[in-house]
């Protein structure tokens, strides 16, 4: 099957076009207050997000192709909000109480992609004042993004690609002398195994395990390395292309069948989004790129394209799957940011293509193991798995751990676990959202749990000190791995809960038929499994039940869920088996 030019671009435009909707319908009409005149209000935070007037470029794409003035009025209007923000020295707020201006680098490619891309639309004036603008940001990004920076590796990565642009556009061999030395550093945080990593403090740092801070399905797939691979174009430099183009193809291994994401074992994975990360740019512009050369990356371009459709409704981008339908609002930060992607995708020419498997869709061996993550990718019959041991600590309550199945996932129903963050917690206040259901918001990571009689936590999900063996064998019905796991239950900072009771054993049987998941556990302690698929779509049989299964929700990576609680029996033993009928 081909998907041709002209679907492509109706695809990529009507989505655009609807975001940039969207994004209209929720900017202030304010004459004489600039604090808030063409600000966009965000119906989830309530507020004006900083990073708002990036959507200066797709607004300015969107008057462009369809000639339309209320466009060019709102990116316009967007641009004068955006001063707000502008600090003296050239750089930009994240927020209005947010003094990181790390992200000044965003709006500046913003401001050159729509000033190289559709500058004609501009009177003189406007264009004196964006480009005063561009220049003032690019002397901060020169002179303080820079080697050495304590920032994050998506960092380093955007302000390569910065540098490239605004070098030419300037024509400053300074500026592209950073942008090579900025893109030689990413490249170094390129592993043996092709994933990149730095997303993490500080960059270059290794744990005990053997872990470095990877953000497969969040920061490195729509921010890194699309900056990387731009950069490369921009200055020529073929080797980091290539690199680049390594990388990316590498990173396909963790795209699953529908489209999203998997980042359930990312350092940053309290931004999953289930196809993305809630404030990253996406990965349609550099995939489609690639795409011309090989087809595989289209097709993840597409797939991904379709799952924003999926998640947009009222002309924004949803932070999940499930958001909608448990009455949580949209976030506007999804769609201004990912608004650029799309944009750039259409500027940058779209070409038709032949579609193609994914590598998800035909894995190459049942067990797959990524050193940098202490993760194994288990695949069989129509189920995909994760198993992690991690234990980079970006932060607490973050990625899980001690042995966890981060994910389960069956091709007819879709994810079954999807564990974000351990434990929802505001890293970035302004960047992550509130609900106001908090009885039902509860963790999506299948875990064995003690509450003391104080009313402290522990969990295995965060042992860093749990030892996981994997083995391939030959089943009845095929191929079987089994996973064997010795771990303790223990708080948020990673120590056991003292005495007996912290000891705890897991193993998963994971065959054609469905997964059985065993263990034994302390008196006290409760396998948690919160289940997303629906109930007349898998099959839960569980032993002893602390209670009926309970509906929550998590805003991490947006999903309704069952959540089983299930009790040990008088031995300390405890089983339970998920499949999925057969429907034919």
């Amino acid at each position: 099957m081909t998907i041709d030019k002209k679907t492509l671009e109706d695809e990529v435009f009507g989505l655009l076009r609807d975001w940039g909707d969207g994004l209209l319908r929720h900017q202030l009409d304010l004459p004489g207050r600039p604090e808030y005149d063409g600000g966009i209000l965000c119906p989830a935070c309530m507020m004006i997000h900083g990073r708002c007037h990036d959507a200066f470029y797709p607004l300015l794409c969107l008057a462009d192709r369809t000639g339309e003035e209320r466009y060019l009025r709102a990116a316009m209007r967007l641009f004068s909000w955006g001063a707000n923000m502008l600090n003296d020295d050239g750089s930009l707020d994240n927020d209005a109480h947010s003094a990181w201006n790390g992200t000044t680098v965003f709006n500046a490619v913003a401001l050159h992609d729509g000033l190289v891309r559709h500058g004609t639309l501009l009177d003189a004036a406007s264009r004196t004042a964006v480009e005063t603008r561009m220049a003032l940001h690019a002397e901060w990004l020169h002179s303080h993004l820079v080697p050495g920076m304590g920032a994050n590796i998506n960092y380093f990565a955007t302000n390569a690609c910065a540098m490239a642009l605004l070098g030419n556009y300037f024509d400053r061999e300074d500026y592209r002398e950073l942008a090579r030395t900025l893109a030689d550093l990413v490249c170094r945080h390129i592993d043996a195994d092709g994933l990149l990593f730095g997303e993490g403090h500080p960059t270059d740092a290794q744990t005990a395990r053997g872990c470095r801070a990877v953000d497969v399905g969040g920061y490195n797939v729509e921010e890194s390395l699309p900056s990387l691979l731009r950069y490369a174009e921009t200055l020529g430099d073929r080797e980091a292309y290539e690199r680049c183009r390594a990388s990316f193809r590498a990173h396909l291994e963790w795209m699953l069948p529908d489209g999203a994401w998997d980042n359930s074992v990312g350092t940053r994975t309290f931004k999953w989004t289930y196809w993305g990360s809630r404030t990253s740019d996406g990965c349609q512009e550099a995939l489609f790129r690639l795409g011309r050369e090989d087809p595989v990356f289209a097709e993840a371009a597409w797939r991904n394209l379709q799952l924003y459709r999926r998640c947009t409704a009222d002309g924004l981008l949803y932070g999940g799957p499930g958001y909608r339908a448990h009455g949580e609002p949209p976030c506007t930060h999804h769609t201004f940011c990912h608004a650029k992607t799309l944009a750039g995708a259409l500027d940058e020419g779209l070409a038709g293509f032949e579609r193609v498997a994914l590598p998800a869709d035909v894995p190459s061996r049942a067990v797959t193991y990524w050193r940098s993550m202490d993760t194994w990718r288990l695949a069989v019959g129509e189920w995909l798995a994760d198993v992690t041991a991690g234990d980079f600590n970006y932060m607490p309550g973050g990625h899980a751990s001690g042995g966890t199945m981060s994910l389960l996932w069956h091709r007819r129903l879709g994810p079954v676990i999807a564990t974000g963050c351990t434990d929802y917690i505001l890293r970035e206040v302004n960047n992550q959202q509130l609900t106001k259901r908090k009885s039902e918001h509860r963790s999506l990571c299948p875990r064995v749990q003690v509450r003391t009689s104080g009313g402290s936590v522990y969990g295995q999900q965060d042992d860093y000190d749990a030892q996981v063996a994997v083995e391939e064998k030959s089943c009845a019905t095929g191929t079987r791995v089994d996973v064997c796991v010795s771990a303790k239950v223990c708080d948020k900072d990673h120590r056991p809960l003292e005495g007996n009771d912290a000891a705890c054993a897991l193993e998963y049987a994971l065959e054609p038929a469905g997964l059985r998941i065993s263990g034994r556990m302390a008196p006290a302690a409760e396998y948690i499994l919160p289940v997303i698929a629906d109930e007349a779509e898998v099959s839960v049989e569980a032993g002893t039940l602390a209670a009926e299964p309970a509906r929550i929700f998590n805003l991490n990576p947006g999903f309704e869920a069952r959540e089983f609680r299930i009790r040990p029996d008088t031995d300390g033993n405890f089983a339970v088996r998920i499949s999925a009928p057969d429907k034919r």
